[in-house]
C-alpha cells in the first residue's frame, strides 16, 4: 500500500481530527482535587485524576522566571524529580542553573523551605493554596524580589501598594 498517491507532488500528511490526550488532560487537570473531583465518569476526568494520584504532593517545584512581576508558576514534583532529589534536596526552581552546577560538583547548598500562601485562577474560580517549596539563596531572594520592592517604595513614598502574602519559613 502506498502511503501517497503517484501523480501527487505533495508530501503533508493530513492534519489528525480532534483533541490529542495531552490536551484532554491540560484541559481537565486541576491544581488540588477534592473527593467529590473523582466521582467523575467522563474519561477526561477519570485521566486528570489517575496523573493526579501518580504526582509526589510533599514539595512543589516553581518556576521564578517572571519574579519582577510578582508572578511565579507551581507545580507537583513527579516521580522522575523525587528520585533525584530535585525540589527537596536541591533547589526547587525549575531555571536555578547555580543549583545544578552545585549539585555536579558534589557541593551543598544552604537550601530554604518555604510554606507558600499560594493563590490561582482555575477555570474563572480565585483558589489559594498552602503549598512547601525548598530554594537556594539566591532564587529565595529573586522569591521575595517583588515584596522588598513594594517595602522600600512605601518607605519613599505614601502612593506604594502594601500587597503582599505573608511566608512561613522553616530552615
Amino acid at each position: 500500500m502506498a502511503l501517497y498517491s503517484y501523480g501527487s507532488s505533495s508530501k503533508s500528511r493530513p492534519t489528525p481530527q480532534g483533541k490529542t490526550e495531552f490536551e484532554l488532560l491540560k484541559d481537565a487537570h486541576k491544581f488540588l482535587r477534592d473527593e467529590e473531583d473523582d466521582g467523575n465518569d467522563r474519561w477526561e476526568e477519570q485521566m486528570a485524576s489517575k496523573y493526579y494520584s501518580s504526582l509526589y504532593r510533599e514539595f512543589a517545584v516553581c518556576d521564578l522566571k517572571h519574579y519582577k512581576s510578582g508572578n511565579f508558576a507551581l507545580r507537583w514534583r513527579t516521580e522522575d524529580e523525587v528520585l533525584s532529589g530535585a525540589g527537596e534536596s536541591t533547589c526547587g526552581n525549575t531555571r536555578c542553573r547555580h543549583e545544578y552546577s552545585r549539585r555536579s560538583e558534589g557541593k551543598k547548598a544552604a537550601l530554604t523551605t518555604l510554606e507558600l500562601p499560594f493563590a490561582y485562577m482555575e477555570r474563572g474560580e480565585s483558589k489559594t493554596a498552602l503549598v512547601k517549596v525548598v530554594l537556594c539563596d539566591k532564587c529565595f531572594d529573586k522569591l521575595m524580589w517583588k515584596r522588598r520592592q513594594g517595602k522600600e517604595s512605601s518607605k519613599s513614598g505614601p502612593e506604594a501598594d502594601s500587597e503582599g502574602a505573608a511566608v512561613k519559613q522553616e530552615e
